[in-house]
């Protein structure tokens, strides 16, 4: 039996780089999970063009959040629902909200893109939409910029958006929240990561782990793995690679690191690569079980169909 593998950080998009509709969106989608050596599964959110228009339009947080619904309601047990919203349109939001968690069975509040959005998380407008997914009982994933780099729309501001998320952790400190793309390290090694520091800051900050902080791992074969696997509890690792929808169909192999050519990939493109980079760091086999399936399951709580 083929090991389950859940993926909590993907962005898909039925809508090309060219603006044209992919009619065959989930079929296409669907191959990439066929295609993997494990059982996968994947929490989606949209991409662009989806999240581009939310910035000035509220309409547009429905038509995003129902093309996700659209695809994880003809694939249960395969795809499960992440409900991006914009908290400077408050009430359409909060509208959005009650349907994905209320209606869709969605499972997280994510990713909020607060940096794109032009928003804080430690605000009164976020501060409303993390509430509301404390009533749904929901994790909350926030978006920490991965690593810093000289080419422009690296979103390299970490450390601001780890502070940021601090403040509304203790204003809201009942809710669950996913630290988005924490540990990483970028391609190549001009991309300088803010892991560490990401460890740091929690280690300074915290008497002891904070048990409502879960942590992605986006580049497995990042130099803060092992401190990471042996720092962080195991239960609270999770796998969440960024990984998208915008080259193709046929979309690139699910292991292809964000932002990076399938060809280009560092690393053969298979959940066997993550598998062996979390052993040489580490991890045990229960470990192991647990970043890739297991804690997503309790956090998500996902109940598979019989």
């Amino acid at each position: 039996m083929s090991r389950t593998w859940i993926d909590t950080h993907i962005h898909v998009s039925d809508i090309g780089r060219d603006g044209k509709k992919r009619e065959q969106m989930l079929e296409d989608l669907l191959d990439v999970l066929d295609r993997c050596d494990a059982d996968l599964r994947f929490v989606i959110s949209c991409d662009g063009p989806y999240y581009g228009h939310m910035v000035k339009n509220p309409e547009a947080i429905l038509r995003g959040n129902k093309m996700i619904y659209d695809l994880c309601r003809q694939a249960p047990d395969r795809l499960y629902g992440a409900c991006m919203i914009n908290p400077n349109f408050p009430d359409e939001s909060i509208r959005v909200m009650d349907a994905c968690f209320g209606e869709w069975g969605f499972v997280m509040l994510g990713e909020m893109l607060q940096y794109s959005m032009k928003y804080d998380m430690d605000s009164d407008v976020a501060e409303t939409v993390v509430r509301k997914a404390v009533e749904y009982d929901v994790p909350v994933q926030v978006h920490l910029g991965t690593y810093w780099h000289k080419r422009a729309g690296s979103s390299g501001a970490g450390m601001d958006h780890m502070g940021d998320l601090l403040g509304i952790a203790e204003r809201v400190p009942e809710a669950k929240y996913v630290l988005a793309h924490a540990i990483g390290c970028g391609p190549t090694p001009d991309y300088v990561p803010w892991a560490d520091m990401f460890l740091d800051t929690i280690q300074g900050y915290f008497e002891q782990y904070p048990d409502n902080f879960w942590i992605e791992i986006r580049d497995f074969q990042c130099k803060a793995l092992p401190r990471t696997v042996a720092e962080v509890p195991s239960n609270r690792l999770l796998a969440g690679t960024d990984w998208t929808t915008r080259i193709g169909p046929p979309f690139q192999t699910y292991g292809t690191m964000f932002d990076v050519e399938e060809a280009e990939n560092p690393f053969p493109a298979k959940v066997a690569s993550f598998v062996g980079f979390l052993r040489d760091a580490g991890a045990s086999d229960t470990d192991v079980s647990r970043i890739g399936f297991e804690n997503a399951k309790e956090l998500f709580r996902i109940r598979e169909n019989a």
